[in-house]
């Protein structure tokens, strides 16, 4: 959260609904789960033989393996040979065949089937599911019990397919190096959060796996609950499941598997543009409100919210104000941010429900010299209280354009509080923590659909979203992308951790660069749009925000990364506002929201780098075909050194080429032409 916009509207006293019971009553939280709807943009799943479907991607069984076989995103296969799961017997290792798959039931939302399979007389069962979003859920078990010495899962995937990784922990994101990364369940004891997901892919797609409980795992150390191992020929993930003697009886392995991205980009998800709401005429967020995709506001200052969390308790006078002055001005607003993580501490029902809404260990947040309790979605009480309170008491009631939440609701920190059925006791009584994953996905998935019904958000000028898609904005920060429980929202906000980075100088200094601060890898691995499937958007953290600020040089310098990237800047009253509003405008007038876009890190289909050939030099562009003019973005995002990059025309005619920014010709010569760029600059060509 910030410290950020005023409004300048008068606080007036009271809260519109503090201690409203409706939601205690409601059924239509309970009602929506019950629907076999499937909301925008997914398709329903599809099943034939041993193969399960759903939009982009395919997963499938053969007689090699109790696990899938094949998984397929955008038709690409992620795998080099099949999941499987091995069990040591009498000091041999053996994979589980595939004896049998039955699918059990078949509905548009969820197809839920059983397999079976046998190694050396000891057998082994799966009851799995996979949903619209892709998520396979999968329970493995031996129904018999039976002895072992070991049980792991080994999923070797193609190492082009894995070049990145990302897990639920601050540390662990980037390149996938030549060493092997264990991966701890406890990613913070101090704060009691555990890693319960790891993603591995590239800048276009990937694989991820998601976790609830150790309960029944045997590991030698919860510090390698799994190990990724780099290899020429495969990369191994593998998940230890037992790694000493033990007996299978009563044990059971829940686990998570999902293939990225998890549903398609909207055609513009490259040029979308949000801001807090400021109503100024001299900032850029009023400026461009023709294009201006969002808004929020944030309580601190503003006074609308007290605390984090309190649906009930916003200023109706104050924010119905707020509306009609952003739908005035032609600016879409989402509700007031808010933390569904946090209940504030002058919430009236925390008095009756304290006990079951809080995490064990308790964890509170000081905020504005008051406590902010961390909740646990597993609650149901409290997946109710939160749905109705900003769905009926905000969206409906102030005609906002969606849902802004700072954070996420169930997931992001583990939970031992039996009150709400969290966490389990070992044989020598000490208690653990678990993740409510499935419950998160429940809030987020019925979320949707209550917004799909109830919400038509307004359209930027020149935004032609095609039929499919959603129209309404549920959007969603985060430092880690969990799609598992989080791919619902309509769109991310990342980036603030470039403003508080895990190492290097400061944001806040002059020397702070995201190269220094964050480079490529986490970026790619954390702030692209194309391997989720979700429109991300950069929390840009420049500090150059005041009027007729002269300096723009970090400014220019987050272009240089998110624009190859189809990144999009979110929250750009932190920009330089006159470069802000340049470059908008620029992208505009060009039709980028229009264009084919082609990111930074694939062929370019107009432009090629002959030198020098780095993955932090880079060309992207947009285009509207054969004929039109061609937009480009060069990259130089080398911390240190200046790059002269030299670019060839791949097209038998050669255009007229122009700085796009200042129009002055750039010259062509036998189709090529050089450009000397700084530590973490660009340049804009157009040409035509």
């Amino acid at each position: 959260m910030r410290y950020l916009c005023s409004l300048g509207l008068v606080l007036l006293a009271g809260a519109a609904c503090a201690a409203s019971p409706a939601w205690q009553t409601s059924t239509v939280y309970d009602d929506y789960g019950k629907l076999d709807r499937v909301p925008l943009p997914w398709t329903p799943v599809q099943v034939a033989d041993r193969t399960l479907r759903v939009w982009g991607r395919e997963c499938r069984w053969t007689a090699q393996s109790l696990l899938p076989t094949s998984v397929t995103s955008q038709g690409v296969e992620l795998l080099r040979r099949p999941i499987t799961l091995v069990v040591t017997l009498d000091g041999k290792p053996r994979q589980v065949p595939l004896e049998l798959f039955r699918v059990t039931e078949r509905r548009a939302t969820r197809v839920s089937f059983v397999a079976k399979g046998r190694a050396e007389g000891l057998v082994f069962r799966v009851d799995g599911w996979v949903e619209y979003d892709g998520f396979l859920w999968l329970n493995l078990y031996a129904p018999a019990g039976g002895k072992v010495e070991a049980l792991r899962i080994e999923a070797a995937m193609d190492p082009p397919q894995t070049t990145l990784y990302q897990a639920f922990d601050r540390r662990k994101a980037g390149w996938i190096g030549e060493q092997p990364i264990a991966f701890p369940w406890v990613a913070d004891r101090e704060n009691n959060v555990v890693d319960f997901y790891h993603w591995f892919g590239n800048e276009d797609r990937g694989l991820g796996f998601t976790y609830t409980s150790l309960q029944h795992w045997q590991p030698r150390s919860e510090d390698a609950i799994a190990v990724l191992t780099p290899g020429s020929q495969a990369t191994i993930y593998t998940i230890n499941l037992i790694e000493d003697p033990a007996d299978l009886r009563g044990r059971s392995f829940f686990f998570g598997l999902q293939a990225t991205p998890i549903k398609p980009l909207p055609p513009d998800y490259h040029s979308l543009l949000a801001d807090t709401l400021y109503l100024d005429d001299w900032r850029a967020c009023r400026q461009l409100a023709d294009n201006m995709d969002m808004t929020v506001i944030w309580p601190l200052e503003t006074g609308i919210m007290k605390g984090l969390n309190d649906p009930c308790g916003v200023d109706a006078t104050r924010m119905a104000a707020a509306v009609q002055q952003a739908h005035d001005a032609g600016l879409p607003l989402m509700t007031i941010a808010a933390c569904p993580q946090k209940v504030s501490a002058q919430v009236p029902e925390l008095a009756e429900y304290r006990t079951e809404w809080q995490v064990l260990p308790e964890s509170a947040l000081d905020w504005d010299g008051q406590p902010q309790l961390q909740n646990c979605g597993k609650s149901l009480s409290l997946r109710k209280w939160l749905f109705h309170g900003w769905t009926a008491e905000n969206v409906a009631r102030f005609g906002t354009d969606g849902i802004y939440f700072d954070g996420w609701q169930a997931g992001q920190i583990a939970c031992q509080n039996a009150a709400h059925g969290c966490g389990w006791t070992d044989a020598q009584g000490k208690r653990h923590s678990t993740v409510p994953v499935l419950e998160g996905r429940e809030f987020n998935q019925r979320m949707v659909l209550w917004l799909e019904d109830h919400c038509q958000a307004r359209l930027p000028a020149g935004r032609l979203l095609p039929p499919g898609f959603p129209r309404y904005h549920y959007w969603i920060h985060s430092w880690e992308f969990v799609p598992s429980v989080m791919g619902f929202a309509t769109e991310w906000l990342t980036g603030e951790f470039a403003g508080w980075p895990l190492e290097g100088p400061a944001m806040l200094t002059p020397e702070g660069t995201y190269g220094k601060c964050v480079g490529l890898g986490l970026f790619r691995a954390r702030c692209l749009s194309t391997n989720w499937g979700v429109p991300n958007l950069f929390d840009t953290l420049m500090w150059e925000h005041e009027r007729d600020q002269p300096v723009n040089k970090q400014t220019l310098m987050a272009y240089a990364w998110l624009l190859p990237h189809g990144v999009s800047p979110a929250l750009v009253s932190y920009m330089n506002h006159r470069t802000v509003v340049e470059l908008t405008r620029l992208m505009q007038a060009f039709g980028t929201r229009t264009a084919r876009f082609v990111p930074g890190w694939r062929p370019n289909p107009w432009w090629a780098i002959e030198a020098p050939v780095r993955r932090e030099v880079m060309v992207a562009t947009w285009d509207h075909g054969p004929g039109r003019p061609v937009l480009a973005v060069v990259s130089n995002l080398e911390v240190e050194q200046q790059q002269t990059v030299t670019l060839r025309w791949k097209r038998p005619a050669v255009p007229v080429v122009t700085d796009a920014r200042t129009g002055e010709p750039v010259g062509l010569t036998d189709g090529r032409t050089r450009v000397t760029l700084g530590p973490e600059s660009f340049v804009l060509l157009r040409a035509e």
